[in-house]
Parts: C-alpha cells; structure tokens; sequence
C-alpha cells in the first residue's frame, strides 16, 4: 500500500465519524405546517456529540437537497478517485471539481428519486394496485415497503441514471459536447448490455431493499455509499477483461 492508501482509509474513517458525532442541529422553532413541512427553524453548532446521529437527521430533513449533494459529491466522488487508484495506481482524478458538481448535482437527483417512489410506493400499499395490508403485519408491510420500492426504482430509474452518469464520463473525456449515437458507439456494449443490468437484480435490488428499510433521512447517506460499488464492479470488470 502506498501512503495515499492510508489518508483514503482515514478519509472514510472521519467520515464515518463526522457522521456519528454530526456537529450541527437543526431546531423547529414555529412548528411543522399541515402537509409536514418546516415553517422556520434554526440551524445550530452544537459541537461535537454523542447524539451526532439525530442531528445529521435533522439537518437532513430540513436540508435534504443540500444534504443529497454533500454526500454524492463526496463519497461518490471518493469512489471515482478509488476507481482510477485500481486502474492506474493513482488516486488523481482527472477534471475533479467538475465531477465533484456532477456528483453532487446527481445526489439531488437521487435525494427527490428516493422520496418519490418511497412515496408512490406507500400511497398503493393495501390497495388493489400493490401489495400491503393489516393482515401482513407491521415487519412485513415494512420489508414490502423496501422491496417494492426498491424493485420499482430499480426497474424504472436505475439504468437511465447510471446511463447518464455514463455520458458525462465520456463527455469530460472528450471535452466536448457528445451526441447519442456516438456515445452508444463508445461504451462497452457487453457491461451495459448485459454486467449492468445483472449488478442491478444481484445487487442493487437487495442492496436498495436494505436502503428503504433505514429511516428516509439515513437513505440518500445509504445510497451516496452504494454509489462507489458501480465504479468498483466496473473497473474490477475491466482490469479482469484486460
């Protein structure tokens, strides 16, 4: 291992830990209105404190699109400098701010993906559309929940979103604009075609169902996490393939 291995082992580890001990509170302070929403709240330093896990929830409901982006522009950018270390022996990461905006911009659009199929799913739950009802319990009206969630965000938003994230890649490596048929030209027939789609039902169809059983304010921290494994299967594909 090279010493950059080891500031990348104490990045997660700080991170892990920031998020434990999260050093700021968001406080109500008018109250919710009809629909759940904060009228008015404060943000607060609180320090750092054992009950870090609680506030990082707070914060994340009151500022969930900002939160979305932090956590994507971080660990999922973490992800691609782990992918290039894999592949070329070096963290360097090439056009790294872009793609720490790309990131973060793509962590705002999980953060409404997450709360819109949570909530579509949940609206159709015991009806005659979907599965769900008194009868099944409240730990298996839950697990239903989470599969069906993550089965249906899966099956509808999975592939385009990694498709897209895909496009940006080769984008920043042309450093130019990228048309559709010469970016289906370029990209690995076989992993899109048929890698991708197996790491979505072996993967991240159980890895999502794990992610929607969590409180909603721990899943898009859940899924900025997950997002390293897509350039982990991808560049370990690679490396084998070469």
């Amino acid at each position: 291992m090279k010493k950059t291995d080891y500031i990348g082992i104490a990045f997660l580890v700080l991170l892990a830990l920031l998020v434990v001990f999260f050093p700021v509170n968001h406080t109500i302070l008018t109250g919710l209105s009809r629909n759940g929403g904060i009228f008015d709240g404060s943000f607060e330093w609180t320090g750092f404190t054992l009950k870090g896990l609680d506030q990082f929830g707070n914060v994340t409901k009151a500022a969930p699109y900002l939160m979305g982006f932090l956590k994507f522009a971080l660990l999922a950018m973490f992800g691609e400098m782990v992918k290039n270390r894999i592949k070329t022996g070096f963290w360097h990461t090439d056009l790294f701010f872009i793609r720490v905006i790309t990131w973060g911009v793509f962590g705002m659009i999980m953060t409404i993906a997450f709360a819109l199929f949570a909530g579509g799913v949940a609206s159709v739950m015991g009806t005659p559309l979907w599965f769900g009802g008194k009868d099944m319990g409240e730990f298996g009206n839950k697990l239903i929940f989470a599969l069906s969630t993550s089965f249906w965000m899966n099956l509808i938003f999975a592939y385009p979103m990694m498709l897209g994230h895909e496009w940006f890649n080769v984008v920043f490596a042309k450093r130019r604009f990228v048309g559709g048929t010469e970016f289906l030209g370029l990209i690995d027939k076989h992993a899109w075609g048929s890698f991708i789609p197996k790491t979505i039902v072996y993967f991240w169809l159980p890895a999502h169902t794990v992610t929607f059983l969590l409180p909603a304010e721990y899943r898009v921290l859940m899924g900025a996490f997950l997002s390293m494994a897509l350039g982990f299967f991808l560049t370990i594909r690679s490396v084998k393939k070469s």
